[in-house]
């Protein structure tokens, strides 16, 4: 396939190294990048030709899903299966693929280790999607930690996940499926554990533009910088809500270091780190 020749049918399509970007597109991988083209320049019947392309350009490395959860999200079907229970998606990236992973076998693997899942399909090489229904035993965070390091276990792999949200089956699900999607893309890199909810990536994605635009923010980003020792300061502070002698025992120092340390920092910025909302800048300026 030739995106040149492809640019000049659709001439909205554009090359982008991420999967999914914002709006709703026909996605197809081409020379490690994603060819993306907005599905309302695309017919059904040349939605219908270009998933058969799709489906021949493809590697074969993971298999392609046909399910009508994987055409939703894909933007192929404009309305989600049927559905009277609110649905999440789960995402996960996985890392240290070898070339004798077995994709089918994680596919049955996921169905089996978590509860009420719809559906499991892979969206690339390393990354799988599963959308799971509500129920009244819906487990927690910590609960799911627990069946991912069983697959990673079994498997010889390492895999950063996303919990999502569950949200009724509506005509904003796509848009919102698709927002969960860029947000757990943007920031899956940057964060600190491998298992992450909404509140655990917001923070950082929805300031992540004001502080890198913001004189005033670098400018305190360069003062902390300087010593290295108050990143994993602020970061140990912030995990344990501002609990000092929790934080102390995660650093490894006593209880009195660490104060010694917070009133440099307060001399050097300004920023006092018993304050929680002082707390909560140094976190958003480090992040």
């Amino acid at each position: 396939m030739d995106f040149s020749k492809l640019k000049k049918l659709y001439p909205e399509a554009m090359l982008s190294k991420k999967p999914f970007i914002k709006g709703n597109t026909f996605r197809i991988s081409y020379k490690n990048q994603w060819i993306h083209i907005p599905t309302e320049h695309i017919s059904h019947r040349e939605m219908n030709i270009l998933n058969l392309l799709k489906e021949e350009a493809q590697t074969d490395s993971f298999p392609i899903s046909q399910s009508e959860w994987f055409h939703f999200l894909d933007g192929s079907l404009e309305h989600p299966p049927t559905t009277d229970i609110p649905v999440r998606l789960i995402q996960m990236v996985l890392e240290k693929i070898n070339t004798d992973f077995a994709y089918s076998t994680w596919v049955d693997a996921v169905g089996h280790i978590f509860e009420s899942v719809l559906d499991v399909f892979f969206v690339s090489e390393d990354t799988c999607l599963i959308i799971q229904k509500h129920t009244s035993k819906a487990l927690k965070q910590k609960e799911l930690f627990g069946m991912l390091k069983t697959l990673e276990d079994d498997f010889s792999i390492r895999a950063n996940a996303y919990i999502g949200q569950f949200w009724e089956s509506d005509p904003h699900l796509k848009t919102i499926f698709r927002e969960e999607r860029h947000i757990f893309q943007e920031e899956y890199r940057h964060l600190d554990y491998r298992m992450n909810s909404l509140s655990d990536v917001a923070l950082r994605y929805f300031t992540k533009d004001a502080v890198s635009h913001s004189t005033l923010m670098l400018s305190l980003k360069t003062s902390i910088e300087k010593q290295p020792e108050w990143k994993e300061l602020i970061f140990a502070l912030w995990e344990n809500q501002g609990n000092v002698t929790v934080a102390a025992k995660q650093l490894f120092i006593h209880r009195n270091t660490l104060q010694y340390r917070m009133d440099r920092y307060y001399d050097s910025t300004g920023l006092s780190l018993k304050n929680m909302n002082d707390l909560l800048l140094s976190f958003l300026i480090i992040s």
